[in-house]
């Protein structure tokens, strides 16, 4: 071994500050295995499936923890890990919703809108596909927002064909780490570009997250410059609102980071300019909801849905109050309420988009009644900057949700898987918050050099 040692050349033995070449290699390598391993067990509805599924997960969270300890990792490797993993998912039997995107944006083709018209809506009969049966709540219209089913419109007017869907997806993941790459460099991007969830999410899972965290990652790195300090001129603003109009016409939840930009707009600008903002980061939702709705209706999200009312997905605190209070099982409105007290206390205080975003993020995911593998890749990129421990954590942890499909239609956790998944998560979160806080305070302490 110190042989071989000695041939390599003395500048790759040991780079400065974590940046061994046998720890990024061997994360790396460990990545690419895992997700070799993953590629031919997808369908986890089956529990021997599954089993192979978690030891592929498994051989990437340990390449992926590796990781966490690098401070420099060469370019070539970071794009080399980052794209090889997601090209091998690509084959991977998908998660199930792909199939309602698939269908939405064929039906828009023949000229029917998925806002009207439910999969089993008899008009459509005639056009069901092969793939039909796999369309989960067929008899629900569509919750996704209008900017997402013309995107899935877009597509299926070129193919309504899986992997175009997929690629899709990946393109727009692969600009994420890109942005991400640019400002924070490629070790603390390996958090996002590395992360087995992430990789496994768009390329693997066939979700379209990825669209929506484009624009919300362009707006955050937009309206707060490398510097740290926010954007001095109107313009950035007003670009990074858009983006963020565009996030909301991807996906709702993004509107707090809405309401962020209009406060700290009428705090930077006062008066016009922050109703400015406002109206601009509606427009997008405005725009695109036009070809969906009428005069009189637009309904762009299916209230009356079981699902939406009162529907149940690996919860914390929901499951909690519900062991209290049964009744509240019925009525997944009331986390709306603490969620709006909680985002108006992020909002009264002068936080930075990326730690108000943190907060709303946390603060969602331990108060929504329904939560899902692929939603913890929204936070993720906003973690890159401080390497948050409950990210790093929980992106491993959040493998135990995939336990669901098999067990279906009885979509529950035990109480020890409920634990495993959101302890790493919530501690690690702790943890990483309370040692900012001390950091914060020592900073504030030290004396000042005139």
């Amino acid at each position: 071994m110190a042989t071989l040692l000695n041939l390599i050349p003395m500048r790759w033995q040991s780079l400065p500050g974590g940046g061994s070449p046998w720890q990024w290699g061997a994360s790396g390598l460990l990545l690419v295995l895992g997700a070799a391993l993953m590629a031919p067990h997808g369908d986890v509805f089956y529990p021997l499936t599954l089993r192979q599924f978690w030891i592929a997960a498994a051989v990437m969270g340990a390449g992926f923890a590796l990781s966490w300890g690098l401070r420099v990792v060469p370019l070539a490797a970071f794009w080399g890990v980052a794209v090889v993993t997601r090209l091998l998912l690509l084959p991977m039997h998908p998660g199930i919703d792909v199939w309602r995107y698939l269908w939405e944006g064929y039906i828009q083709t023949l000229g029917f809108s998925p806002y009207h018209f439910a999969p089993l809506a008899p008009a459509l009969e005639p056009f069901r596909t092969d793939w039909w049966s796999q369309i989960v709540f067929p008899d629900v219209t569509a919750i996704y927002p209008p900017i997402t089913q013309l995107g899935f419109r877009g597509l299926a007017a070129i193919a309504p064909n899986l992997y175009l869907f997929k690629l899709a997806f990946a393109l727009a993941d692969l600009l994420v780490y890109g942005l991400l790459c640019h400002r924070f460099g490629p070790a603390r991007t390996t958090l996002y570009a590395w992360n087995p969830i992430v990789i496994y999410a768009f390329a693997g899972g066939a979700h379209y997250d990825s669209w929506f965290i484009l624009p919300l990652v362009a707006a955050w790195l937009l309206v707060e410059p490398p510097d740290q300090a926010q954007a001095s001129s109107l313009w950035p603003w007003l670009g990074s609102a858009l983006l963020l109009g565009v996030s909301i016409a991807v996906k709702w939840v993004s509107l707090p980071l809405l309401a962020w930009l209009v406060v700290q707009g009428w705090r930077q600008f006062k008066g016009w300019q922050a109703i400015a903002l406002g109206l601009v980061g509606l427009l997008p939702v405005g725009l695109s909801a036009l070809p969906f709705c009428g005069p009189t209706l637009c309904p762009l999200v299916p209230t009356s849905s079981a699902f939406v009312a009162y529907g149940r997905s690996a919860e914390l605190l929901p499951h909690l109050v519900a062991q209290v209070w049964p009744a509240s099982l019925q009525a997944n409105w009331i986390y709306g309420l603490p969620l709006a007290l909680v985002v108006v206390a992020l909002l009264g205080r002068r936080l930075s988009l990326q730690h108000f975003a943190m907060g709303y993020w946390f603060s969602l995911f331990i108060l929504s009644p329904i939560m899902h593998s692929w939603y913890f890749t929204w936070l993720v990129s906003f973690a890159v900057p401080t390497q948050n421990w409950g990210v790093r954590l929980g992106s491993l942890s959040i493998f135990v949700y995939f336990v669901l499909p098999s067990r279906v239609p009885d979509w529950q956790l035990t109480l020890a898987e409920r634990l495993l998944l959101w302890l790493p998560f919530v501690l690690g979160w702790l943890w990483t918050v309370y040692h900012e806080a001390q950091r914060g305070r020592s900073e504030a302490a030290e004396p000042s050099i005139d």
